[in-house]
């Protein structure tokens, strides 16, 4: 009988140890398959974050190459814009200035200007400095040659030339070298450009 028992015992013994093992077992595959899928997911995270991150990087890459060459495209134009203002200032300021202080060429050209205006009661400024270099019989036949009521004043604020304002300040007509000068310009700087830049 206790042969029996110890069998027994032995049988139920071991059992209990394979239905351990087996449990175990599930136990331990059930494991390996949640932390392969975790290994995974984590993966597949990582691959996501450095996809991002390239992306990113490439955006930022273009980004900046392209607000690079805009900003270099800015400069050159700048700098174009500069050389050729330089240029042009180069050929008219200097010459319209000395033009300008020809007492001789100013007073024919007021007197042909103001014989053109047809505004009655207007004002005449002359720059300042002119105002010793023209003489009493010019500002008379002015006068003369004008409508009635045209006054002349010589002001401090115009550097060359003159201006034309009718009584009621409505508009003012300036003729300065800078008003010539910028006219030229306006008109000689594409071609300028072509010349000093083959563009």
């Amino acid at each position: 009988m206790s042969d029996q028992l110890q069998d027994l015992l032995q049988r139920v013994y071991e059992e209990g140890v394979n239905k351990a093992k087996a449990e175990a077992e599930q136990i331990l595959d059930k494991a390996k398959a949640e932390a392969a899928n975790i290994v995974q997911k984590a993966q597949a995270e990582a691959d996501r974050i450095i996809s991002d991150a390239r992306k990113q990087a490439e955006d930022l890459k273009k980004n900046t190459e392209s607000d690079l060459q805009m900003a270099a495209q800015n400069t050159l134009n700048a700098v174009k814009q500069k050389l050729t203002d330089i240029f042009l200032d180069e050929a008219f300021n200097t010459k319209l200035q000395e033009v300008f202080s020809d007492p001789q060429f100013l007073q024919k050209m007021i007197l042909e200007t103001v014989s053109a205006w047809k505004e009655s009661e207007g004002k005449i400024i002359i720059s300042q400095n002119m105002e010793d270099k023209l003489d009493k019989f010019f500002l008379q036949s002015l006068s003369e040659r004008a409508s009635k009521g045209l006054k002349v004043e010589f002001s401090p604020q115009m550097k060359t030339g003159f201006a034309l304002t009718p009584s009621d300040g409505s508009y003012k007509l300036s003729f300065t070298d800078e008003d010539f000068a910028n006219l030229f310009k306006s008109y000689l700087r594409p071609r300028s450009n072509k010349i000093l830049f083959k563009s």
